[in-house]
């Protein structure tokens, strides 16, 4: 009797945890249109190799064959472009950075790239390859408001 009660709370928890999984695997083409622009846009010749809706959040994933990782808001404008240590592509910087943010980091980091871009209400986060790392808030209007260093 043990043995069946263990067995019914171990499938339970297992239950339970693959339940939470709220993200749902998409076809590339079943996500809105502004996602697919920004890929073929910034990332043409590259393959998508996973695409996600998190419902938690909500947001989308895609996940491309040359590492990077790619969210967006549902309403499919960028969130985040993590390059995993990869400087991003200066056409992408250009396009969805603002131009006084890369001049700054261009100045005060000329041998540091941006490998990790961010964008939420308040403004941006970068983060750049150096040892040890720096991430960079900046406001709306791509003004340095603070350093992390970690």
């Amino acid at each position: 009797m043990k043995k069946i009660l263990y067995c019914l709370v171990v499938l339970t928890g297992l239950f339970a945890l693959s339940s939470c999984d709220d993200d749902k695997q998409l076809d590339f083409k079943n996500l809105p249109a502004s996602i697919q622009e920004f890929v073929g846009t910034y990332f043409a010749d590259v393959k998508v190799i996973k695409s996600e809706k998190d419902d938690e959040e909500p947001r989308y994933k895609v996940w491309l064959s040359n590492g990077f990782e790619l969210k967006f808001y549902k309403e499919g404008g960028w969130q985040e472009v993590d390059g995993n240590w990869q400087v991003l592509p200066s056409a992408l910087q250009i396009g969805i950075l603002p131009g006084n943010l890369l001049t700054y980091t261009a100045t005060e980091y000329p041998d540091a790239g941006i490998v990790e871009a961010a964008r939420y209400s308040w403004g941006y986060q970068v983060e750049l390859n150096t040892a040890p790392s720096i991430e960079l808030h900046f406001n709306n209007d791509g003004e340095i408001t603070m350093t992390d260093r970690h």
